[in-house]
């Protein structure tokens, strides 16, 4: 996956020690970075050396492991190309699949929605989960919320192509500065190289499906 370069102070909201956002968005990023520090941490890999690959300062990607300061889905991704691992490893949950969900060689075909892997980005507010086992295929499928006024502040652009399917609420699209507002039932399909981002103009919550090729590394 290729993504935007990163410089010190993009893609990252600090959080005020005068007024901190609500509890639910601390934990958020307190979870999210010791994620991060663990991965970080088993590669065996300095926060320097992290920071440099990643673009972004020493100091900033320390503040992001201990939960004080929110990164961008962005961020998130030039940090796990830094550590060397996919975006998926940034998801929180364990692999509790049965035998019932593996094919007679061992692979495993189906995941539960309850074993979905999560992850919460803190700076948009939006909730990710992986609706398949791995990164390892053609296409990655990924269910995705979005909270009344949540969403990206600003656009990425990724290799590849991507296509949302809007399950409830209304997802609003931007790709290049042209806006699609999508409600239940439609799609969008684009080229992810092209500016994007995803946010809920609506007071409901916003669900959908995210369909990549091919899948983020």
């Amino acid at each position: 996956m290729t993504t935007a370069r990163t410089r010190p102070g993009e893609g990252i909201q600090a959080l005020p020690s005068a007024a901190p956002p609500a509890g639910a968005e601390l934990d958020d990023a307190a979870i999210l970075g010791r994620r991060i520090r663990q991965l970080r941490k088993n590669a065996g890999l300095t926060l320097d050396r992290v920071a440099d690959a990643a673009q972004i300062s020493a100091s900033l990607l320390s503040r992001i492991e201990r939960g004080a300061a929110q990164p961008s889905l962005p961020t998130l991704r030039t940090i796990s190309q830094a550590l060397g691992i996919p975006i998926a490893a940034l998801f929180e949950g364990e692999d509790r699949s049965t035998a019932s969900e593996h094919d007679a060689a061992g692979r495993r075909l189906v995941v539960r929605h309850a074993d979905r892997r999560r992850l919460k980005v803190p700076d948009s507010r939006i909730q990710y989960e992986l609706m398949i086992p791995d990164l390892d295929g053609a296409v990655e499928v990924i269910w995705g919320s979005i909270p009344p006024g949540g969403g990206a502040t600003r656009p990425s652009s990724h290799h590849g192509e991507e296509v949302i399917v809007a399950l409830a609420g209304h997802v609003a699209v931007v790709v290049d500065d042209q806006e699609f507002l999508l409600a239940v039932g439609d799609t969008i399909r684009f080229d992810r190289s092209r500016p994007h981002r995803l946010f809920n103009p609506r007071p409901t919550v916003a669900e959908f499906v995210l369909v990549v090729t091919p899948p983020s590394r």
